[in-house]
């Protein structure tokens, strides 16, 4: 990633007019759900879609709820899924109960809300097991340290939500059970504002730009500090030490706004950067405003710039290649509107008529979201909308390049294996034929301890340059490293044509005997063709194996393969052609894909010093 300019900075925006204008302990999200006639225009297909959830919800944590056996999964053998499931049951319970007593006033929901909340506050750490590590030493003891919490993802947006809650239904409560608020209160400090003051995480980008942790834990540290603190003084620092961990962030995007850990994580990254600097220009009446910073602006361009098109996208790194269910549309229209956006505002309109608000998803980490589409029924008919994914777009920051045309899609990438979520896919390429997927990228699975720990990510299939559309010399694999890299990426877009080229040589060991690998992947659109052209040289004779991941099971015909609607022409008189289908038994990717992918193997019949292949994508005859 390239570090953009210094000047202006978020720290420098928060001026000395701003630091006059806050006002401890008056921030609201919304309405409290006493005031009836304020939460009156809740659009009755919204209503009925929470009432469902939110009854799910209420029995699924009657039934599955955080336990130490559950815990202890993780610690003795890293499955992660159990307990957090159970805790998200718990959470989402009551996410959806509070809403649901905003929308209806009902008793039952404040019983099910103040039941609920009291068990949160009742957990022995808001932390996941997963990342439950003392931030002074990286110990993982096998259950939580006795009164500690560890200011991670969940332990922030836990409090996040609970401070959101509490300030749209905390008076409520507070008349059924006279103290609830201290309790809760209690805990936001305790659990996430004294580990915020007094320790230092990795994800305060000391050693180097954070990844998305960082804004999305401080957008939701930022909401408690809104909710609890009393005292303008430490409110203030807090915001402080926010803008200064947000600097860092925003100091490893390069201008285009680009997001190395691709689309999926924009929404947890982008998204939470766009909460974090509405919430302090908030706090200030307006007296702060962030979003002149670069790259903020192009920031919020990125996801429209990946989709492929209403329900898929570009998947490179730990990315699905469906959208996300923490995508949020009326969030991308209010980052659109803020930074004077209109195509992204029109977009994010054309996606909202396309998806509608779902309460089914992490609802704890989005709720403040959730909450704010909820309260703007029919917001993605207030005006015009149109689909604004490019014709073209290059991002040199992760040297990704998208093209299009009528029938076909093109994404490839240049880049190095080191960025955060990292794949070794040097190189690689994604093609769709009328929104159907052809060339793909696999994405990841469910995450398990194993998928975080050095040793052991790069034996898991999904994260191997084999299983990426990649070349693979003489056998040998892309390895992980900033040194393992693209070099010399370019991209030109002259309308019937568009190509990005790449230089891989980089990207393999010295095992691989390369001393030359350039790609070209290009669109012709005139001709409706994609082609994936390599050359190579060796040091010595080797042999080329050539790397395409399909959905659809390749079918060998006359020139080439059937893959779905496309036509795969490749040179069978110097490449033997061999098909291998690999089942899939992850539930995440299974969910994405179905029961298998397919991977096509192009190997060169004899060592050779060097050559050279063209793969040629076209529609396949009827």
């Amino acid at each position: 990633m390239t570090v953009t300019v210094d000047a202006p900075t978020f720290t420098e925006r928060f001026t000395a007019t701003a630091r006059r204008a806050l006002r401890p302990r008056t921030w609201r999200p919304a309405p409290p759900v006493t005031d009836r006639a304020a939460w009156a225009d809740v659009a009755a297909v919204d209503q009925e879609a929470l009432l469902a959830v939110a009854r799910d919800r209420r029995a699924a944590a009657a039934v599955a709820f955080p336990t130490l056996s559950l815990w202890a999964r993780y610690s003795r053998d890293g499955d992660r899924q159990p307990y957090e499931r159970a805790q998200r049951n718990l959470l989402e319970s009551a996410a959806t109960a509070a809403l649901a007593l905003a929308v209806t006033d009902e008793e039952e929901w404040a019983t099910v809300l103040a039941d609920q909340v009291w068990r949160i506050c009742e957990l022995r750490a808001w932390c996941l097991p997963s990342h439950y590590a003392l931030p002074e030493s990286g110990e993982r003891p096998f259950l939580p340290v006795p009164g500690r919490d560890v200011l991670d993802l969940s332990d922030a947006y836990v409090g996040g939500m609970l401070a959101v809650i509490d300030t749209i239904a905390g008076e409520r409560l507070e008349r059924d059970a006279p103290g609830i608020r201290a309790h809760v209160h209690h805990e936001i400090r305790r659990r996430v504002l004294d580990p915020w003051e007094r320790e230092e995480y990795f994800w305060h980008g000391v050693d180097g730009p954070p990844n998305n942790w960082a804004p999305w834990i401080v957008s939701n540290v930022l909401v408690c500090a809104a909710v609890v603190e009393p005292e303008a003084g430490r409110l203030e620092t807090t915001i402080d030490r926010a803008l200064v961990i947000l600097d860092r962030f925003r100091a490893g995007y390069d201008a285009d706004g680009s997001c190395d850990e691709g689309a999926t994580y924009w929404w947890w990254a982008g998204a939470t950067l766009f909460e974090a600097l509405d919430l302090v220009e908030q706090l200030t009446d307006g007296a702060f405003d962030g979003f002149v910073v670069e790259p903020v602006a192009a920031t919020a361009r990125f996801p429209m710039g990946m989709q492929i098109d209403a329900h898929r996208q570009v998947n490179h790194s730990d990315g699905s290649p469906v959208l996300p269910e923490n995508a949020n549309w009326y969030l991308l229209a209010r980052f659109g509107a803020r930074v004077g956006d209109d195509e992204v505002v029109r977009h994010a309109r054309w996606m909202g008529r396309q998806h509608a608000l779902r309460f089914d998803g992490q609802l704890a980490a989005l709720f403040r979201r959730t909450l704010a589409e909820l309260r703007t029924p029919g917001w993605q008919d207030d005006g015009p909308a149109a689909p604004g994914m490019p014709t073209a777009l290059y991002l040199p920051g992760t040297e990704v390049a998208v093209a299009r045309s009528d029938a076909f899609f093109l994404s490839a990438k240049g880049g190095h294996n080191a960025v955060s979520h990292n794949h070794n896919d040097v190189g690689s390429v994604i093609v769709s034929l009328d929104g159907d997927p052809v060339v793909v990228d696999a994405g990841v699975g469910v995450y398990r301890r194993e998928t975080f720990m050095p040793e052991h990510r790069y034996g898991i299939w999904t994260m191997r340059s084999s299983w990426h559309s990649v070349p693979m010399p003489n056998g040998v694999e892309q390895r992980e490293g900033e040194s393992f890299r693209a070099t010399g990426t370019t991209f030109v877009d002259h309308g019937d044509r568009a190509a990005l080229s790449t230089d891989l040589t980089a990207a393999y060991p010295a095992a691989s005997g390369l001393v030359r690998a350039v790609r070209v992947a290009s669109l012709d659109r005139a001709a409706e063709v994609v082609e994936l052209h390599d050359e190579w040289a060796f040091s010595a004779p080797g042999v080329m194996t050539l790397v395409l991941l399909t959905l659809h099971e390749p079918v060998v015909v006359p020139g080439g393969l059937r893959v779905g609607a496309a036509h795969l022409g490749v040179d069978g008189t110097r490449f033997a052609v061999r098909t291998e289908r690999r089942a899939l038994d992850d539930e995440k990717l299974r969910s994405a894909w179905g029961a298998a992918l397919h991977r096509v193997l192009l190997v060169e019949h004899a060592p050779a010093p060097a050559g050279s292949h063209t793969v040629r994508i076209s529609r396949a005859a009827a």
